[in-house]
């Protein structure tokens, strides 16, 4: 699995036009391999309990990819643009929280003001960009797996009731010790997630304008 995502990280794709469906298929690509190759890595340590964060991180992506399949190609940019302009209005809020709680940050957001976007008028489908379970029932059931992956490591990345409870279970009224559970050791699971993603990511950018041979390239590396 490194070996795998290290060549699928490695592909050159500055040839390609930088739409704005392209830069999102792309990124998420290839956050998700770099997910794969940290899970990986902390499994060949014994720690592949505390991978939650990156299991959940590399559903989600896939669970994206799965989405944005759904979308028609003509409504993908402004779908994405909501998700753009919803992460600008957090990132607002974020300071507005901070400025109440008695810290008064001066950040430079200019930046992030300045990207332009132009959000379909489609209030379903900027709901679906905003929010994992929305984008996963618009998938007609093909992102159960992911959506049921993504919500079973989600209780142990955050400080939850039942991430205290794998690591201190209580046995006959005293503290234990324990670890999260993992599901998939074997990365059965894992590496039908891989396979989907480079396909996703070939049709999409296909669809995109990209020409099949560019598309290609990431599955050409995928198998080696």
């Amino acid at each position: 699995m490194i070996e795998t995502a290290q060549r699928v990280l490695a592909v050159d794709l500055s040839m390609v036009p930088a739409t704005r469906t392209v830069q999102f298929v792309v990124g998420w690509t290839r956050a998700a391999f770099e997910e794969s190759r940290a899970i990986a890595v902390l499994t060949r340590e014994g720690l592949a309990h505390a991978a939650a964060p990156n299991r959940r991180s590399f559903a989600e992506l896939i669970l994206r990819l799965q989405w944005l399949h759904s979308v028609k190609p003509d409504q993908r940019a402004g779908a994405l643009d909501g998700m753009i302009e919803e992460e600008k209005g957090l990132t607002r809020k974020f300071y507005g929280h901070l400025k109440h709680m008695g810290y008064d940050a001066q950040p430079d957001l200019s930046d992030m003001e300045q990207v332009l976007t132009d959000v379909i008028q489609d209030g379903r489908l900027v709901d679906q960009a905003k929010r994992i379970l929305a984008a996963a029932k618009a998938t007609d059931g093909a992102a159960i797996g992911m959506y049921y992956a993504w919500r079973e490591e989600t209780q142990y990345m955050h400080a939850t009731a039942q991430l205290a409870a794998a690591y201190a279970p209580e046995i006959e009224g005293r503290l234990g010790s324990g670890r999260p559970p993992v599901v998939d050791l074997e990365f059965e699971g894992h590496r039908t997630a891989t396979v989907l993603a480079v396909a996703l990511a070939y049709r999409l950018l296909v669809e995109e304008g990209v020409d099949e041979h560019t598309a290609s390239l990431l599955i050409d590396a995928f198998f080696g």
